[in-house]
């Protein structure tokens, strides 16, 4: 897992680049360009799943408890948050809490930020929803996560991940493309031993019991520079979501 205490590689590479969160043309530039696919993808997972919402107001998420794991400075708690959810959200980055704090405040919205190690994190209530969105794929032991984060969930309530594919072609496009040819990230935020095959998440999620209702990749289109959801191309990164069964 990511540990603060020993000044991990993971953890002083993410605090050099907290004060970028909120510049749309600086380090996470990228991913100011896919949250609204992302916040798109989490809606449709929450309605199509029969959580309680209300698809009339322009709040739909109201009184959904959204816990959002890895949260950096706030870029889907924000959104999440405008669409009437409760949103905590929690890192292992002191710096990113910080800024998404002062980012909500100027943003005048109501949301609960935690300073914690993703390794030895407690929380005292459940949520509706719990986000590991480009996480797992920088942990020591994803499984771990997973199985305390289950004893999160209020039943039937559901995990939204995303990550990358273990596979030949997100080596060479979320590594050696994105890191040194088109400078979307910065160069070793990714290490290709930590990519995790989508066939073995699923796996490991049924098996917990955390049913897997949604598998969708993201992919990326080089002739319109767009990004858009995939059913069928998961070679690189996807979204996997699953349910609790009880």
């Amino acid at each position: 897992m990511i540990k603060k205490t020993h000044k991990s590689s993971e953890f002083i590479h993410f605090s050099r680049l907290a004060k970028e969160w909120w510049d749309p043309y600086g380090k996470h530039k990228i991913l100011h360009t896919l949250t609204p696919i992302r916040i798109k993808y989490i809606k449709d997972i929450i309605i199509n799943n029969k959580l309680k919402i209300n698809k009339s107001s322009n709040k739909p998420l109201k009184n959904l408890d959204i816990l959002d794991l890895g949260c950096g400075g706030g870029l889907i708690c924000e959104p999440l948050s405008r669409l009437g959810a409760n949103l905590t959200g929690l890192d292992f980055v002191k710096e990113n809490i910080n800024v998404a704090k002062k980012h909500a405040k100027k943003s005048n919205l109501n949301i609960k930020y935690l300073h914690q190690n993703l390794d030895s994190f407690k929380l005292s209530r459940k949520y509706d929803v719990i986000l590991i969105l480009e996480v797992l794929e920088h942990l020591d032991n994803w499984k771990k996560l997973i199985i305390y984060v289950k004893k999160l969930l209020k039943p039937k309530g559901k995990i939204i991940i995303s990550t990358i594919n273990k596979t030949f072609l997100a080596k060479i496009f979320a590594i050696f493309i994105a890191e040194n040819i088109l400078k979307w990230i910065p160069k070793k935020t990714h290490n290709f031993e930590k990519f995790i095959k989508h066939n073995e998440l699923i796996d490991f999620l049924n098996s917990e019991k955390i049913n897997v209702i949604d598998l969708t990749g993201l992919a990326f289109k080089p002739i319109t520079s767009e990004w858009h959801l995939s059913k069928n191309n998961l070679n690189i990164n996807y979204f996997c979501s699953a349910a609790k069964s009880n």
